[in-house]
């Protein structure tokens, strides 16, 4: 009877709405119901008690990005919803420092893995894109911010001090096909787009 009248006015839609709008005693709440099944789980697969705080941290911040989106929907009940984006994190740790492999967490079956990947990986995959850039020549990464920048060809020829506009586009054309394959070559390349 008391855990009822605990979770009185917090069912899911209060959590997502209470997430959303930063209530304080909605993340209390969140903490409170549902660290200790995170804190479980990562204590079962090879993490310690600062291991599973730092993933409840980092999924509680992937949900916020992800319920301020106007077209979130839970799919899911959101303990089942937390777990599957914490144990999504913390198989990535685990990949990442140690190579270990995580126990599947069983209701998590049903989710959208659409839904997890937009909530974990959508950070991650920027970085990655940025970092692979960033290996361009300095030139490539002018031209190709000119261009997505909206500056046209004609001016980025000028910019540059190009013979042609068809010249600027070919130059275009190299940079982006440099920078594909520094992105196909790379083994974490295959781990991102393995989590599709």
């Amino acid at each position: 009877m008391l855990k009822i009248e605990i979770s009185k006015g917090l069912d899911d839609e209060s959590l997502i709405q209470g997430i959303k709008k930063g209530r304080k005693r909605t993340l209390l709440h969140i903490y409170k119901k549902y660290f200790p099944y995170i804190k479980s789980h990562i204590l079962k697969n090879s993490g310690s008690e600062d291991d599973a705080k730092d993933v409840f941290q980092d999924a509680m911040m992937a949900i916020f990005q992800n319920v301020s989106n106007k077209d979130f929907e839970l799919t899911c009940q959101f303990k089942t919803y937390l777990h599957a984006v914490s144990s999504n994190i913390w198989k990535k740790k685990l990949r990442d420092i140690k190579g270990k492999t995580l126990t599947e967490y069983q209701d998590a079956s049903h989710l959208a893995q659409e839904e997890i990947d937009d909530a974990v990986l959508t950070l991650e995959r920027y970085q990655f894109y940025n970092r692979k850039f960033k290996e361009l020549s300095e030139k490539c990464q002018q031209i190709l911010k000119m261009y997505l920048n909206g500056v046209n060809m004609k001016r980025i020829t000028e910019h540059f001090g190009f013979a042609s506009v068809s010249y600027t586009k070919k130059r275009k054309f190299v940079c982006k096909e440099k920078l594909i394959a520094l992105i196909e070559k790379d083994p974490e390349y295959q781990i991102l787009v393995g989590n599709d």
